[in-house]
């Protein structure tokens, strides 16, 4: 009876369990690599709208600082949560900069941006070659790295055109220390505390799993009871290893109990009798089990569970599963739950509040690709009246509070089951409406003209009104197979260039 439970738990239920345990430790391990990526991808979507943008894009060439001091105050890098702003020309030389000591908000220098290294040149900057590799479309570089003994989150994105036209005019780049703040940051992400330190170039790919068990050859665990792994900085610039305590194992790996030498002794009185239990309670159970895991392992379905109501060792062991397999199907939920919000972030303008560029490129995609032939869809561009002035007379902030407003009053006066709104950049609004002929866009932008208005916003530097008033372009359409919808929007921004040139507050709709 020892030799047969000695047998099972060495060949079929250890193996099982530790295989268990390392498919979580691995999950684990994959979600503080996922809060690295989510957190550097962050950065890059920030780094990306603002590098794409028809007014970086003309500050290369004219260098005008209203640009730079109306852009990029020092609640911007306060709210994005960076230390540094540069922007190159696309000889990687220097045309602005400025960083702030997030701590007490100080200035500072870092040399390696300001003046950028070969290394900065080549491994963090774009590069017009794999600006033409990629179809002459921008490219964002995101990751970490070290740096004057400093780990570095950096992104870096070619500088373009708003409507992807023409070709690249430099680099901007968006790069923050690796403190403490992020740290927690990561930490709270991946829902590990775990620690960090720096490896060289020549350790980088030195992380093996280190257990001597037997029967835990494939274990991530070390002999301390610990876990760590390697997230690769730029090339050639080592890694950050990351170290956490593994979680405590929730089975026991001792077979020398009372119950296997009590079983013993009586297997030698009741042969006959433990020979029919041990095949109705024993072998049966074990193959069972045995099965169930096999299939949990192959197919990765964590939903399986045993629910045992047996008291002995083998209802413990199934139950032991069980928990482990509900913490492993709680763990996956929050990593979809996680990605879920990411992209949700990501499309979201966090001023207004409401979609941003890039879900409207989403949306404009999804209606050319999935939507009948023969709708009518209408594009409006509204644009605020006077904005800058009113940003120089009111301040900053209060414009970003007139901006959410006017956002809002849109967005709710539209329906949302076939209407659209989006912040397009700066004080630019789009709105698409679905199935909607030029006459009813027209009266559609003329209600949204007076709601503006009826908000009561003031504007004493306005030239055409004592409050804020918006004026709108309108492109209507009809689909028919197209695959591009820059055309359509270009005819309404050129709408909406004739609104402006007739004395702004109306809408003009152009065929």
């Amino acid at each position: 009876m020892a030799f047969i439970k000695v047998i099972s738990l060495h060949y079929i239920q250890l193996p099982q369990l530790y295989a268990l345990e390392a498919s979580s430790d691995e999950k684990d391990i994959s979600r503080i690599k996922m809060a690295f990526t989510s957190k550097s991808k962050e950065y890059g979507v920030i780094n990306y709208d603002n590098a794409v943008w028809d007014d970086t894009y003309h500050f290369i060439n004219n260098q005008n600082t209203e640009f730079t001091d109306s852009n990029f105050v020092t609640d911007t890098y306060k709210s994005l949560g960076i230390n540094g702003i540069n922007i190159y020309d696309k000889q990687a030389k220097t045309v602005w900069r400025q960083a702030w000591d997030l701590d007490n908000f100080s200035p500072l220098t870092f040399p390696p941006f300001d003046s950028p290294s070969a290394f900065v040149t080549k491994h963090i900057l774009v590069s017009e070659e794999q600006i033409s590799t990629n179809n002459n479309k921008p490219v964002s570089r995101v990751g970490f790295t070290f740096l004057n003994d400093k780990i570095i989150l950096f992104a870096a994105t070619s500088i373009f055109q708003a409507n992807l036209t023409g070709s690249t005019n430099g680099t901007m780049l968006f790069w923050r220390f690796f403190d403490e703040e992020v740290l927690t940051n990561l930490q709270q992400r991946a829902g590990i505390d775990f620690t960090i330190e720096l490896v060289q170039p020549s350790l980088k790919n030195t992380v093996k799993l280190t257990s001597k068990n037997v029967f835990i050859n494939k274990s991530y665990r070390t002999k301390k009871g610990e876990i760590y792994d390697v997230i690769p900085l730029v090339t050639g610039n080592g890694g950050i290893k990351f170290t956490y305590k593994a979680p405590i194992r929730q089975f026991s790996t001792s077979w020398l109990n009372q119950s296997t030498i009590t079983s013993s002794m009586l297997f030698l009185l009741t042969l006959f009798m433990l020979f029919i239990f041990f095949h109705y309670f024993i072998i049966r159970p074990i193959l069972r089990a045995d099965k169930m895991v096999t299939a949990i392992v192959k197919h990765n379905d964590h939903s399986i569970r045993f629910s045992s109501k047996r008291k002995d060792e083998l209802g413990t062991l199934f139950n032991l599963i069980d928990r482990l397999l509900d913490g492993v199907e709680s763990k996956e939920q929050q990593l979809i739950s996680h990605n879920i919000r990411l992209q949700h972030i990501s499309q979201t303008d966090s001023l207004t509040k409401i979609p941003n560029r890039r879900a409207f490129d989403t949306h404009m995609k999804k209606i050319l690709n999935t939507s009948s032939l023969g709708l009518n869809v209408s594009m409006m561009i509204c644009d605020v009246d006077y904005f800058k002035k009113y940003n120089d007379s009111y301040g900053h902030a209060k414009g970003d509070e007139a901006l959410y407003l006017i956002a809002q009053a849109l967005r709710k006066n539209l329906h949302e089951e076939t209407d659209f709104v989006a912040r397009y950049g700066g004080e630019e609004f789009v709105v698409v409406l679905k199935n909607t002929n030029e006459d009813n866009a027209i009266a559609v932008a003329n209600n949204l003209i007076n709601i503006i208005a009826d908000l009561k916003i003031p504007h004493i530097k306005s030239d055409i009104h004592d409050s804020v008033t918006i004026s709108i372009g309108i492109h209507t359409f009809v689909l028919a197979g197209q695959q591009q919808y820059m055309p359509f929007f270009e005819r309404a921004d050129e709408a909406l260039y004739q609104a402006k040139e007739q004395g702004r507050n109306r809408a003009i709709a152009k065929d």
